[in-house]
Protein backbone atom coordinates (compact mmCIF):
# COMPACT_ATOMS: atom_id res chain seq x y z
CA UNK A 1 0.00 0.00 0.00
CA UNK A 2 1.39 3.35 -0.93
CA UNK A 3 1.93 5.77 1.91
CA UNK A 4 0.85 9.30 1.12
CA UNK A 5 3.44 11.76 2.35
CA UNK A 6 1.84 15.15 2.69
CA UNK A 7 3.73 18.21 3.83
CA UNK A 8 2.21 21.64 4.22
CA UNK A 9 4.51 24.57 3.75
CA UNK A 10 3.74 28.24 3.98
CA UNK A 11 5.58 29.70 1.02
CA UNK A 12 7.16 33.10 0.91
CA UNK A 13 4.58 35.40 -0.59
CA UNK A 14 5.11 36.49 -4.19
CA UNK A 15 3.26 39.63 -3.19
CA UNK A 16 3.17 41.39 0.14
CA UNK A 17 -0.59 40.98 0.19
CA UNK A 18 -0.94 37.25 -0.53
CA UNK A 19 -0.57 33.99 1.39
CA UNK A 20 0.29 30.71 -0.29
CA UNK A 21 0.02 27.23 1.13
CA UNK A 22 1.73 24.31 -0.62
CA UNK A 23 0.26 20.84 -0.20
CA UNK A 24 2.82 18.18 -1.17
CA UNK A 25 1.85 14.69 -2.36
CA UNK A 26 3.50 11.30 -2.50
CA UNK A 27 4.69 9.81 -5.76
CA UNK A 28 1.82 9.26 -8.20
CA UNK A 29 -0.73 10.27 -5.52
CA UNK A 30 -3.56 12.78 -5.64
CA UNK A 31 -5.64 12.03 -2.53
CA UNK A 32 -5.61 13.84 0.82
CA UNK A 33 -5.28 11.81 4.00
CA UNK A 34 -6.62 12.83 7.44
CA UNK A 35 -3.38 14.58 8.37
CA UNK A 36 -3.37 16.68 5.21
CA UNK A 37 -6.96 17.71 5.80
CA UNK A 38 -6.19 18.68 9.39
CA UNK A 39 -3.30 20.89 8.31
CA UNK A 40 -5.42 22.59 5.62
CA UNK A 41 -8.11 23.10 8.26
CA UNK A 42 -5.57 24.84 10.50
CA UNK A 43 -4.41 27.14 7.71
CA UNK A 44 -7.93 28.19 6.80
CA UNK A 45 -8.77 28.78 10.44
CA UNK A 46 -5.78 31.09 10.89
CA UNK A 47 -6.34 32.90 7.58
CA UNK A 48 -10.13 33.20 7.87
CA UNK A 49 -10.21 36.99 7.70
CA UNK A 50 -7.76 37.14 4.80
CA UNK A 51 -9.80 34.60 2.87
CA UNK A 52 -13.03 36.50 3.44
CA UNK A 53 -11.51 39.56 1.76
CA UNK A 54 -9.82 37.78 -1.13
CA UNK A 55 -10.05 35.05 -3.74
CA UNK A 56 -8.45 31.62 -4.06
CA UNK A 57 -6.08 30.49 -6.81
CA UNK A 58 -5.10 26.82 -7.11
CA UNK A 59 -2.23 25.43 -9.18
CA UNK A 60 -1.22 21.79 -9.47
CA UNK A 61 2.30 20.50 -10.16
CA UNK A 62 4.27 17.26 -10.58
CA UNK A 63 7.85 16.05 -10.61
CA UNK A 64 9.54 15.18 -13.93
CA UNK A 65 8.82 11.41 -13.89
CA UNK A 66 6.39 10.29 -16.61
CA UNK A 67 5.14 11.83 -19.84
CA UNK A 68 3.92 15.40 -20.14
CA UNK A 69 0.37 14.27 -20.83
CA UNK A 70 0.30 11.95 -17.81
CA UNK A 71 1.62 14.66 -15.51
CA UNK A 72 -0.88 17.19 -16.86
CA UNK A 73 -3.65 14.76 -15.93
CA UNK A 74 -2.14 13.95 -12.52
CA UNK A 75 -1.70 17.61 -11.60
CA UNK A 76 -5.30 18.25 -12.67
CA UNK A 77 -6.51 15.48 -10.34
CA UNK A 78 -4.50 16.97 -7.49
CA UNK A 79 -6.03 20.40 -8.09
CA UNK A 80 -9.55 18.95 -8.25
CA UNK A 81 -9.03 16.99 -5.00
CA UNK A 82 -8.04 20.16 -3.14
CA UNK A 83 -10.75 22.20 -4.85
CA UNK A 84 -13.49 19.76 -3.83
CA UNK A 85 -12.22 19.66 -0.24
CA UNK A 86 -12.23 23.46 0.03
CA UNK A 87 -15.68 23.78 -1.52
CA UNK A 88 -17.11 21.14 0.80
CA UNK A 89 -15.88 22.76 3.97
CA UNK A 90 -14.83 26.36 3.55
CA UNK A 91 -15.66 28.46 0.55
CA UNK A 92 -18.20 29.27 -2.11
CA UNK A 93 -16.98 27.88 -5.47
CA UNK A 94 -17.11 31.42 -6.85
CA UNK A 95 -14.20 32.27 -4.53
CA UNK A 96 -11.94 30.04 -6.62
CA UNK A 97 -10.93 32.24 -9.54
CA UNK A 98 -8.22 29.97 -10.94
CA UNK A 99 -7.63 26.21 -10.91
CA UNK A 100 -4.79 25.31 -13.24
CA UNK A 101 -2.90 22.08 -13.95
CA UNK A 102 0.75 22.75 -14.77
CA UNK A 103 2.05 19.18 -14.91
CA UNK A 104 5.84 19.26 -14.79
CA UNK A 105 6.18 22.65 -16.49
CA UNK A 106 6.86 24.79 -13.39
CA UNK A 107 9.32 22.98 -11.09
CA UNK A 108 10.72 24.65 -8.00
CA UNK A 109 14.10 22.98 -8.52
CA UNK A 110 16.01 20.62 -10.82
CA UNK A 111 14.30 17.36 -9.70
CA UNK A 112 17.72 15.80 -9.02
CA UNK A 113 16.98 14.19 -5.64
CA UNK A 114 14.02 12.50 -3.98
CA UNK A 115 13.65 15.53 -1.71
CA UNK A 116 13.54 17.92 -4.67
CA UNK A 117 11.01 15.77 -6.50
CA UNK A 118 8.87 15.70 -3.37
CA UNK A 119 8.78 19.51 -3.29
CA UNK A 120 7.58 19.60 -6.90
CA UNK A 121 4.63 17.24 -6.24
CA UNK A 122 2.33 19.94 -4.94
CA UNK A 123 -0.82 22.02 -5.13
CA UNK A 124 -0.38 25.67 -4.25
CA UNK A 125 -3.34 27.38 -2.57
CA UNK A 126 -2.96 31.14 -2.89
CA UNK A 127 -5.17 33.72 -1.19
CA UNK A 128 -5.14 36.66 -3.58
CA UNK A 129 -6.33 40.14 -2.68
CA UNK A 130 -8.13 42.43 -5.10
CA UNK A 131 -5.90 44.46 -7.37
CA UNK A 132 -2.95 42.06 -7.43
CA UNK A 133 -3.36 41.30 -11.12
CA UNK A 134 -3.25 37.55 -10.67
CA UNK A 135 -5.70 36.96 -13.48
CA UNK A 136 -5.35 38.27 -16.98
CA UNK A 137 -7.68 41.09 -17.82
CA UNK A 138 -8.77 38.96 -20.78
CA UNK A 139 -11.02 36.09 -19.80
CA UNK A 140 -9.81 34.24 -22.88
CA UNK A 141 -6.86 33.18 -20.71
CA UNK A 142 -9.10 31.64 -18.04
CA UNK A 143 -9.35 27.87 -17.76
CA UNK A 144 -12.71 26.18 -18.34
CA UNK A 145 -13.06 25.71 -14.58
CA UNK A 146 -12.52 29.44 -14.03
CA UNK A 147 -14.96 30.44 -16.74
CA UNK A 148 -17.71 28.24 -15.33
CA UNK A 149 -17.10 29.63 -11.81
CA UNK A 150 -17.20 33.22 -13.11
CA UNK A 151 -20.45 34.91 -12.09
CA UNK A 152 -20.55 36.57 -15.52
CA UNK A 153 -21.04 33.14 -17.12
CA UNK A 154 -24.79 32.72 -17.46
CA UNK A 155 -27.33 30.87 -19.59
CA UNK A 156 -26.56 31.65 -23.23
CA UNK A 157 -22.80 32.05 -22.72
CA UNK A 158 -20.62 30.10 -25.18
CA UNK A 159 -17.14 28.90 -24.23
CA UNK A 160 -14.54 27.55 -26.65
CA UNK A 161 -12.92 24.33 -25.43
CA UNK A 162 -9.22 25.07 -25.82
CA UNK A 163 -6.96 22.30 -27.11
CA UNK A 164 -9.91 20.09 -28.10
CA UNK A 165 -8.46 18.70 -31.33
CA UNK A 166 -9.20 15.73 -33.58
CA UNK A 167 -7.41 13.55 -36.08
CA UNK A 168 -7.95 15.08 -39.51
CA UNK A 169 -11.30 14.28 -41.08
CA UNK A 170 -12.42 12.18 -38.09
CA UNK A 171 -14.31 12.65 -34.79
CA UNK A 172 -11.52 10.97 -32.81
CA UNK A 173 -9.67 13.03 -30.20
CA UNK A 174 -5.94 13.61 -30.35
CA UNK A 175 -4.07 12.62 -27.14
CA UNK A 176 -3.38 16.26 -26.23
CA UNK A 177 -7.15 16.74 -25.92
CA UNK A 178 -7.56 14.24 -23.09
CA UNK A 179 -6.79 16.73 -20.30
CA UNK A 180 -9.42 19.14 -21.68
CA UNK A 181 -11.89 16.24 -21.83
CA UNK A 182 -11.07 15.36 -18.22
CA UNK A 183 -11.62 18.96 -17.13
CA UNK A 184 -14.96 19.17 -18.92
CA UNK A 185 -16.11 15.98 -17.21
CA UNK A 186 -14.98 17.26 -13.81
CA UNK A 187 -16.77 20.58 -14.37
CA UNK A 188 -19.98 18.70 -15.19
CA UNK A 189 -19.56 16.33 -12.25
CA UNK A 190 -18.97 19.09 -9.69
CA UNK A 191 -21.56 21.59 -10.99
CA UNK A 192 -24.69 19.48 -10.62
CA UNK A 193 -27.06 22.06 -12.10
CA UNK A 194 -24.96 22.76 -15.18
CA UNK A 195 -26.66 21.92 -18.49
CA UNK A 196 -24.75 22.40 -21.74
CA UNK A 197 -25.01 22.04 -25.50
CA UNK A 198 -21.85 20.86 -27.25
CA UNK A 199 -21.39 22.70 -30.55
CA UNK A 200 -19.09 21.53 -33.33
CA UNK A 201 -17.59 23.76 -36.05
CA UNK A 202 -15.28 23.09 -38.98
CA UNK A 203 -13.03 25.12 -41.24
CA UNK A 204 -11.89 25.28 -44.79
CA UNK A 205 -14.98 24.84 -46.95
CA UNK A 206 -16.59 27.51 -49.11
CA UNK A 207 -20.19 26.78 -48.16
CA UNK A 208 -21.85 27.16 -44.74
CA UNK A 209 -22.59 23.43 -44.78
CA UNK A 210 -20.81 20.50 -43.19
CA UNK A 211 -18.23 18.02 -44.48
CA UNK A 212 -19.65 14.48 -44.50
CA UNK A 213 -17.97 11.90 -42.28
CA UNK A 214 -17.77 8.78 -44.45
CA UNK A 215 -18.61 5.95 -42.03
CA UNK A 216 -21.90 7.55 -40.95
CA UNK A 217 -22.71 10.08 -43.65
CA UNK A 218 -23.43 12.65 -40.95
CA UNK A 219 -21.70 16.03 -40.80
CA UNK A 220 -18.20 16.00 -39.35
CA UNK A 221 -18.92 18.87 -36.95
CA UNK A 222 -21.92 16.98 -35.59
CA UNK A 223 -19.92 13.77 -35.22
CA UNK A 224 -17.24 15.59 -33.25
CA UNK A 225 -19.78 17.16 -30.90
CA UNK A 226 -21.45 13.76 -30.56
CA UNK A 227 -18.14 12.14 -29.65
CA UNK A 228 -17.71 14.50 -26.70
CA UNK A 229 -21.33 13.89 -25.67
CA UNK A 230 -20.67 10.15 -25.76
CA UNK A 231 -17.52 10.50 -23.62
CA UNK A 232 -19.37 12.49 -20.95
CA UNK A 233 -22.40 10.22 -20.76
CA UNK A 234 -20.24 7.08 -20.75
CA UNK A 235 -18.52 8.45 -17.63
CA UNK A 236 -21.86 8.93 -15.87
CA UNK A 237 -23.04 12.43 -16.75
CA UNK A 238 -26.85 12.44 -17.09
CA UNK A 239 -27.76 12.64 -20.81
CA UNK A 240 -30.49 15.12 -19.88
CA UNK A 241 -27.73 17.60 -18.97
CA UNK A 242 -25.91 17.36 -22.31
CA UNK A 243 -26.94 17.81 -25.92
CA UNK A 244 -24.94 18.26 -29.12
CA UNK A 245 -25.23 20.01 -32.46
CA UNK A 246 -23.07 20.50 -35.55
CA UNK A 247 -22.85 23.92 -37.21
CA UNK A 248 -20.56 23.01 -40.09
CA UNK A 249 -18.93 26.15 -41.50
CA UNK A 250 -21.93 28.38 -40.86
CA UNK A 251 -20.38 30.33 -37.96
CA UNK A 252 -16.71 30.89 -38.85
CA UNK A 253 -14.66 33.29 -36.78
CA UNK A 254 -12.54 34.02 -39.88
CA UNK A 255 -13.95 34.09 -43.43
CA UNK A 256 -13.16 31.46 -46.05
CA UNK A 257 -10.54 30.93 -47.29
CA UNK A 258 -8.69 30.97 -44.00
CA UNK A 259 -5.25 32.49 -44.51
CA UNK A 260 -3.22 30.88 -41.70
CA UNK A 261 -3.21 27.79 -39.52
CA UNK A 262 -4.27 29.99 -36.59
CA UNK A 263 -7.39 31.05 -38.52
CA UNK A 264 -8.13 27.46 -39.53
CA UNK A 265 -7.71 26.31 -35.93
CA UNK A 266 -10.00 29.07 -34.64
CA UNK A 267 -12.73 28.00 -37.08
CA UNK A 268 -12.18 24.28 -36.46
CA UNK A 269 -13.38 24.35 -32.87
CA UNK A 270 -15.75 22.90 -30.27
CA UNK A 271 -17.74 25.17 -27.98
CA UNK A 272 -20.10 24.56 -25.11
CA UNK A 273 -23.16 26.73 -24.74
CA UNK A 274 -24.51 27.17 -21.21
CA UNK A 275 -28.20 26.19 -21.16
CA UNK A 276 -28.60 26.31 -17.39
CA UNK A 277 -26.16 26.96 -14.58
Amino acid sequence: MKVLFVMIVLLASRSARSQTLAVHFGFNEYTLDANAKLLIDSFFSVEQQTISMGKIKLSGHCDFIGSEGYNDSLSFRRVMTVKKYLEAGYINPAKIVAATANGKKDPLNENKTAAERQLNRRVEISIVQAGQGTLSSSKENFSLTEKIADTATKAGTSIVLKNMNFYGGTPFLLPESFSTMDELFEVMRVNHNLVIEIQGHICCIASPGDSPYGPTGNGLSEERAKMIYAELTAKGIDPDRVSYKGFGHSMPIYPYPEKTEEERSANRRVEIKIIRK
